[in-house]
């Protein structure tokens, strides 16, 4: 039953037909299938691993707790991304609880069998690998980031991240979802920072805000993208 589960969703996403390519036939059946709705679990920091976690559909958020009990958020995770690779690698435990932003699925596997799996399967050790690196990298451009870049700087590079490849012709405005609760935890800043800022785009009409919602103009990208260049030239 579960080795059809996982056929289907092989067909589904090529990349993950191409992790689990040369996987041993008789592991596949040791894979589990959860789904998570919104603010619910799937490991617990301090925790030692249970389980290995490839994010299927959705969006998943890594949160430390500080001993003061304030929360930060240390990243996102997305399809394809992996849960417990590292801490399992370390044999440590979670340094923060991984959380669901959406609703998402999630293939888990069993540490031991895990285990096993990597000590047959150099295919997956070399993605494995891959995915280690791209974590360290993404880590070390976030602090780089953090220690050079004004909080406008990367308010203004995270919005143009998000408008530069959105097609203007095929839809008038640009809308996304916007937590500054969120921001703040993974920036490290306080949401009246955020709200300074984006208090100052709305109010020189470079941006919409509505609720949790920021809306885009085509024009918009460009006054956004004009500032990215000042702020990254000086």
């Amino acid at each position: 039953m579960i080795d059809g589960i996982i056929y289907k969703f092989k067909q589904k996403y090529s990349w993950l037909h191409d992790m689990l390519v040369n996987m041993p036939s008789d592991f596949l059946v040791h894979w589990n299938i959860r789904h998570y709705q919104p603010q619910e679990t799937v490991c617990e920091q301090g925790r030692i691993p249970e389980y290995f976690y490839i994010v299927i559909e959705g969006e998943f958020k890594v949160q430390h707790t500080l001993d003061d009990g304030h929360l930060v958020i240390v990243a996102y995770l997305y399809p394809r991304e992996l849960i417990s690779d590292i801490e399992i690698a370390l044999d440590r435990p979670y340094v923060g609880s991984v959380i669901a932003s959406t609703k998402g699925t999630v293939l888990a596997l069993k540490t031991d069998v895990y285990r096993r799996w990597i000590a047959e399967d150099r295919n997956f050790l070399l993605f494995l690998n891959a995915q280690l690196s791209k974590k360290l990298y993404t880590a070390a451009q976030k602090s780089i980031d953090h220690m050079s870049m004004s909080l406008r700087h990367r308010l203004i590079r995270y919005l143009y991240k998000q408008l530069e490849h959105f097609d203007f012709n095929e839809h008038v405005a640009f809308i996304t979802s916007f937590s500054r609760d969120d921001i703040a935890l993974e920036w490290g800043v306080t949401v009246r920072s955020i709200n300074r800022i984006l208090k100052d785009l709305k109010d020189r009409r470079i941006i919409f805000v509505k609720k949790n919602q920021i809306i885009c103009n085509e024009w918009s990208r460009y006054l956004i993208e004009k500032e990215l260049e000042e702020l990254e030239n000086k």
